[in-house]
């Protein structure tokens, strides 16, 4: 058996804790100053209804006429370390489930970002990168050919790969391509999305996994 897993919003409440304080601190590089607390729910509104977070702050910054400069200044902030003292929270269960599952199988992480960024995200929710067997950075959200590798990596056929992410056309679809059982996390962005007929388990928390993956 081999299980995947998901960073943002399915092992890190990045929706809840990460981004609020990464949307202000765009802002406020955009603008030069602190952003009013009417601009923030708006820019905060967007990226709960769109599907990245670039997407809607190229959106209000063009709402608010700001320079190409300053739109690139505000989502260069998205990927700058994270003050020390700033603590991630994890998902209900994550650290749990994570320890207690390492033991029986191999884990994978597989998730899209800036390596440095994600390790320190990662670092910051009190999660040792050495609980995976493997990690997997992207630049992209082209996960499909990574998870057929990790199968074919640790010898583990279809019916017996596990992915668990939030983003169902992201992390799940190519899962299901390949065959693999697919878990939605419904966290965050995932909270909205509609659900396909495909996806095998819901779930709104890990250690809900216990009665999954036996």
């Amino acid at each position: 058996m081999l299980i995947i897993f998901d960073l943002d919003d399915t092992l890190i409440d990045t929706s809840g804790c990460v981004t609020p304080f990464k949307l202000r601190e765009v802002l406020t590089e955009m603008l030069g100053f602190c952003p009013p607390a009417n601009v923030l729910d708006a820019l905060t509104q967007l990226d709960g209804e769109l599907c990245r977070s670039k997407e809607a702050i190229e959106t209000i910054g063009k709402r608010l006429n700001l320079s190409e400069e300053a739109i690139e200044r505000g989502l260069a902030q998205l990927v700058t370390p994270l003050p020390d003292h700033f603590r991630v929270n994890c998902t209900p269960g994550a650290k749990e489930i994570l320890e207690e599952i390492q033991s029986r199988c191999p884990i994978a992480l597989v998730t899209v970002g800036y390596p440095p960024f994600q390790l320190d995200k990662l670092k910051k929710a009190g999660i040792e990168a050495s609980i995976f067997s493997k990690i997997v950075i992207l630049g992209d959200s082209v996960k499909k050919t990574s998870y057929k590798n990790l199968a074919e990596e640790f010898s583990v056929a279809p019916s017996d790969v596990w992915v668990c992410g939030d983003r169902i056309p992201v992390d799940l679809m190519p899962a299901y391509e390949l065959q693999f059982n697919t878990v939605h996390m419904r966290w965050g962005r995932g909270k909205k999305m509609a659900l396909e007929p495909w996806i095998d388990h819901t779930i709104s928390g890990l250690t809900e996994l216990r009665n999954i993956i036996r």
